[in-house]
């Protein structure tokens, strides 16, 4: 079972706030863990605290929580209120997770579809045109020629259609994968994939930059400097475009002062926005606005796309659905043709 980091972060919030620390806070997720894996883990991680390691360096250990959290987390330990950059990271972490919530509403129909077809390619390919070659032995050879032909086309278009499915259900599950898999090395992958193709490259660009602005802006609210923040999320994204755009954004900021509206970050909009602020709280302010911006069409990009995918996968589960008439059915109406042939005197049984 999974760590819930939601969770986790919710718990060690409210020890903090009554006095603890997050050794005892870890004790108490010991305590009240439902697995036994859970309670090994929380215990790894506080035996981790105890011989020295930071809270970030525990969880990256025990492979708890993303990159942008143990990023995020690394940062609040440099030096800023812990507990209230712990109530930025957790609502941070609410509005991710609503976006997930609000893009798995649309993942399930395509999944079903999905399994149907594959169901019935494997039944089709690997069962009932096995069965129906077997079968016709028992008939003369007419009838067997006669059905060859046609159960030859049957596996033709069984073929065409594993193949289709396995395309498209590759540019799905990539697009998946790189939205919201907790894995660093698997997400980065899906990522560089995701973006070679149509559509999908552009929800990952919004998705990255909803998710890159808004742990920026929540850094900066928590009083996290700006170069540190910057410095955060360069090590977190894993999109060379905004990583060199951030880079080249925080030399600007360490060697000219200058904050640089880089046009692979910002659009036009967001350069008004960002025009004349000062303190570090508004510019986090603005770059929440920013995220969230980011999260609509991200949002709108995805439905599109998933309203796609669900189109797609309907047609290839009736395609199957025909495939399987084609196969059993109307081999057996051959079949009977054949027969009835025969009895005629046209061909021989």
């Amino acid at each position: 079972m999974k760590i819930n980091v939601y969770t986790m972060l919710k718990t060690l919030l409210f020890t903090l706030q009554n006095g603890k620390n997050i050794s005892s806070g870890m004790q108490l997720l010991a305590n009240s863990a439902k697995t036994r894996r859970e309670r090994n883990i929380y215990i790894k991680i506080y035996d981790d605290i105890k011989e020295g390691a930071t809270f970030s360096q525990a969880l990256y250990n025990h492979s708890v929580g993303s990159l942008d959290i143990i990023q995020f987390l690394k940062m609040a330990e440099r030096g800023t209120n812990f507990r209230t950059a712990l109530q930025k990271l957790i609502k941070y972490l609410e509005v991710k997770d609503e976006f997930q919530r609000e893009s798995n509403d649309k993942i399930s129909l395509p999944i079903i579809y999905f399994s149907i077809a594959s169901v019935i390619v494997l039944g089709v390919k690997f069962f009932a045109v096995p069965y129906q070659i077997e079968r016709a032995q028992g008939y003369s050879k007419e009838i067997v020629a006669l059905i060859g032909g046609h159960l030859e086309m049957a596996q033709f278009m069984t073929d065409v259609l594993f193949i289709s499915l396995v395309i498209v259900g590759s540019y799905f599950m990539i697009l998946l994968l790189s939205l919201f898999n907790n894995s660093y090395l698997v997400q980065a992958a899906a990522k560089q994939l995701a973006l070679i193709f149509p559509l999908s490259s552009g929800i990952v660009m919004k998705f990255e930059k909803f998710m890159l602005f808004g742990m920026l802006g929540e850094m900066l609210l928590s009083g996290i400097s700006f170069k540190k923040a910057v410095q955060s999320a360069i090590d977190t994204t894993t999109v060379k475009r905004f990583k060199s755009a951030l880079q080249e954004s925080l030399d600007s900021i360490k060697y000219d002062g200058k904050l640089i509206l880089h046009s692979k970050l910002y659009d036009d909009v967001e350069k008004g926005l960002l025009t004349g602020v000062g303190s570090s709280a508004q510019v986090g302010s603005v770059m929440l606005e920013i995220s969230d911006r980011a999260r609509t069409d991200a949002l709108e990009l995805s439905t599109k796309f998933f309203r796609m995918i669900t189109l797609l996968s309907i047609l290839l589960m009736a395609f199957a659905v025909f495939i399987e008439f084609f196969t059993v059915v109307l081999t057996q109406i051959l079949i009977q043709k054949g027969l009835i042939d025969a009895t005629r005197g046209v061909g021989t049984f």
